[in-house]
């Protein structure tokens, strides 16, 4: 992970009276999650500042600039470094990773600019402190919007799957050795267990498939050991081009890795239904969940 030496300033453009910003930050100083824990927290504290009237940036550069695939829609929470207080005594940094079960230091209405570093979804818990009503979807599709440079690729995938189909996503971490993740969860330990899981899930895959008789299938997937595999068991399911990484362990992505995060996740919005897989190791994944959100689609996480 990269750290760089901020310089001191000593104002900040956006502050008019009580009007100092609240700021969600994604700068690698710490880790974030990956990109729906980052995607949760950040729509936590924008809820938090529409409820306290304080007007809401987000300071996303780590391990990409986000406002090169993602654009505001209704809200504009477009900041510049250069545009923010990081002078000494002016600001409030706050780190609230460990504060999920009581965030209440989030909902300080503060007098000065506040940089926020937070990585869950505490939107009941918000809705409940100030009685509010806010939906998670809602407040995604406020803030976002993909670029025109994005949406040539959500263009291009969506004509290739069609507009009727299901999406099924797995997290299977390092289960099957692709040694994507931090060592959450160990490797299994022999290839008729890796074996016997793949198998497993692909048959997952094709019970839910006879569900859904005539439509086509889109698989999205941290795995690309099970990505190759599916692929040669079911040769009609669709899978977004590239590789997969996980955002907060690589250090650094590139373009193609960041498109196909982003189509996956957009794509999946745009099912019928959205399915998550399930088995002992492997982790129950937000990714699909919170993509169903943002399109309003139905969720359902299934056991194998």
């Amino acid at each position: 992970m990269k750290f760089r030496i901020m310089k001191e300033k000593r104002f900040s453009l956006y502050a008019t009276g009580n009007s100092y910003p609240f700021v969600f930050m994604v700068d690698g100083r710490i880790p974030h999650g990956g990109m729906f824990d980052r995607l949760k927290g950040l729509i936590t504290i924008f809820a938090i500042s529409k409820a306290l009237g304080k007007p809401f940036k987000l300071n996303w550069n780590y391990p990409f600039v986000l406002s090169k695939y993602l654009e505001p829609y209704q809200y504009d929470w477009l900041i510049d470094e250069s545009q923010m207080n990081f002078g000494l005594l002016s600001y409030n940094n706050i780190i609230a990773y460990g504060e999920i079960v009581n965030p209440s230091r989030l909902y300080k209405k503060r007098s000065s600019e506040t940089h926020f570093y937070y990585g869950y979804n505490s939107l009941d818990k918000v809705n409940a402190h100030f009685g509010t009503d806010y939906k998670w979807g809602e407040l995604y599709r406020e803030l976002f919007r993909p670029t025109a440079y994005l949406q040539r690729y959500l263009d291009q995938y969506q004509t290739e799957i069609g507009d009727n189909y299901i999406a099924i996503h797995t997290r299977f971490m390092n289960l099957l050795g692709d040694k994507t993740e931090t060592a959450i969860n160990p490797e299994l330990g022999s290839d008729n267990q890796k074996n016997a899981l793949v198998e497993s899930a692909i048959n997952s895959v094709k019970k839910i498939s006879l569900q859904h008789p005539g439509i086509r299938i889109m698989i999205a997937s941290d795995s690309m050991v099970f990505i190759e595999e599916i692929k040669k068991a079911m040769p009609d399911v669709y899978i977004v081009p590239g590789t997969v990484k996980h955002i907060d362990t690589t250090g650094e992505t590139d373009d193609s890795e960041n498109i196909k995060m982003f189509t996956d996740y957009y794509l999946i919005s745009g099912a019928q239904k959205v399915y998550s897989l399930w088995h002992e190791g492997m982790w129950k994944s937000a990714f699909p969940e919170y993509a169903a959100r943002i399109g309003n689609v139905n969720f359902e996480r299934v056991e194998f």
